[in-house]
């Protein structure tokens, strides 16, 4: 069934996309859209790690020592002093641990092992777990405006080289609308040639505008190739330079295009769901939430700690399991000064942040005004040339009839149809820079 279809029809039929799909393609295989996606996770996993700082950190740990002598070494001098009490004592220690084969001394820490499991839990930390989880938040938030951004950039590309193909195709119409009004005038002017009706000037003259049109169909048929090739790009898709033609995109003809006061939404309203809006947002509290991590460093730290395991301290004894519960506490008294000048600093850093909030704003207030502007001017220029036409078509639909009567000359038919294939490019180009408009003013809407 596949060999009895013709040529061309089947690869067609494979290949015909809507501007929808031409999308949702183009967002499948972006490769900016892949990395934007991954920043979004690693974001999210930056998030984790802070918040695992709220939960007690515990350690297994040990350690063992020799010493070459005693760290502590003890007589009765030592305790009792260098008199007469100290010396009796010393003198019978020192009797005793002759008839024992042992020391008149206290010999400790020379040997000594621990090894135990140690908890704490972060009880204060001048408030910079708590704010470094919110400013970690922000990341995550700001990481998925990126890739909203991202998107739309993706989108707008695509949609920019859509509207560029389907300004191409339209204008393909009128081609094969003008192609037509040829054929049927070269049908007249031949006849009329071989009947010595019109002179062999008016026969080449008409040759030559068909030339020309013939000109122009390759130079278009060229350049939709080539729009074509940037579009299937955009959206990532593979193909083949000889199965361009085989790849057709469907049209919302003219009837479809929406005009300006269709598609009009309030500025304010565009501007406050930007995500460069609510970027600049993100960018106010971050550097607010700098600062607080900046002050957070000069205040007190407190943990609460909980230490279990086995101790021995004397070679000749067993050792022993032991616990114990204690609080940490760190109380910094330097870089006050320094940690001044910063917090300065930073917020110094918060009035600039506030200050480009304000000012861009209003840029991209003045940004969707002027995007509706070119809208509506781009719309104004296709109306006119759309009324050029449809004049121009009638001023040589008229020619035509007096041509056929004997009224007019083949030269004022020409000069008919030459007028009407100015206007019809002209038109084509209006077309084609109001889908630009309109393509680059519905990208900065908000979505449904």
């Amino acid at each position: 069934m596949l060999l009895l279809l013709p040529p061309g029809l089947s690869a067609q039929s494979l290949h015909d996309f809507t501007l929808d799909e031409c999308k949702e393609i183009a967002l499948q295989n972006s490769n900016e859209l892949r990395k934007a996606s991954l920043d979004q996770k690693a974001a999210k996993a930056m998030t984790a790690e802070v918040a695992a700082h709220f939960f007690p950190t515990a350690s297994i740990n040990g350690f063992a020592f020799h010493a070459f002598n005693p760290l502590i070494s003890l007589n009765a001098l030592n305790i009792f002093g260098n008199n007469d009490v100290g010396v009796v004592i010393q003198n019978v220690w020192q009797q005793i641990a002759d008839e024992n084969g042992g020391k008149a001394s206290l010999d400790i820490l020379q040997y000594g092992q621990h090894y135990g499991i140690m908890a704490v839990q972060p009880i204060f930390a001048g408030g910079r777990i708590v704010n470094g989880y919110q400013y970690s938040k922000l990341g995550v938030e700001a990481s998925k405006l990126q890739a909203e951004m991202t998107e739309q950039q993706v989108l707008e590309e695509t949609e920019r080289n859509y509207f560029g193909l389907i300004a191409l195709m339209e204008k393909e119409k009128y081609v094969n609308a003008m192609q037509e009004l040829l054929d049927s005038l070269d049908k007249v002017a031949n006849v009329a040639f071989q009947e010595g009706v019109i002179v062999k000037s008016d026969f080449l003259m008409l040759q030559n505008k068909k030339m020309e049109l013939s000109n122009g169909r390759a130079k278009l048929t060229a350049g939709m190739r080539l729009m074509k090739m940037n579009l299937l790009s955009t959206m990532g898709y593979k193909y083949r330079v000889m199965d361009l033609d085989s790849y057709t995109f469907a049209s919302p003809g003219m009837d479809g295009i929406p005009s300006p006061e269709e598609v009009y939404v309030d500025e304010n309203r565009v501007v406050e769901s930007l995500a460069e809006t609510r970027l600049l947002d993100i960018q106010v509290k971050a550097k607010r939430f700098e600062k607080k991590l900046t002050l957070g460093s000069t205040l007190p730290q407190i943990g609460l700690g909980v230490n279990y395991g086995f101790n021995r301290f004397f070679q000749n004894t067993p050792g022993r399991w032991n616990g114990m519960v204690f609080v940490a506490f760190s109380i910094p008294l330097t870089d006050w000064a320094a940690n001044s000048y910063k917090m300065q600093r930073q917020q110094y850093d918060i009035d600039k942040a506030e200050y480009d909030k304000e000012h861009y704003h209003e840029m991209l207030l003045l940004r969707q005004r002027k995007f509706y502007l070119e809208l509506t001017s781009a719309w104004d220029a296709l109306t006119l040339a759309r009324s050029q036409r449809e004049y121009g078509q009638y001023l040589y639909d008229q020619a035509q009839v007096s041509f056929k009567s004997g009224y007019s000359t083949t030269t004022d038919l020409l000069q008919a149809y030459g007028n009407l294939t100015e206007q019809v490019e002209r038109e084509t180009v209006a077309l084609g820079d109001y889908l630009t408009a309109l393509q680059v003013y519905r990208s900065h809407l908000p979505k449904e």
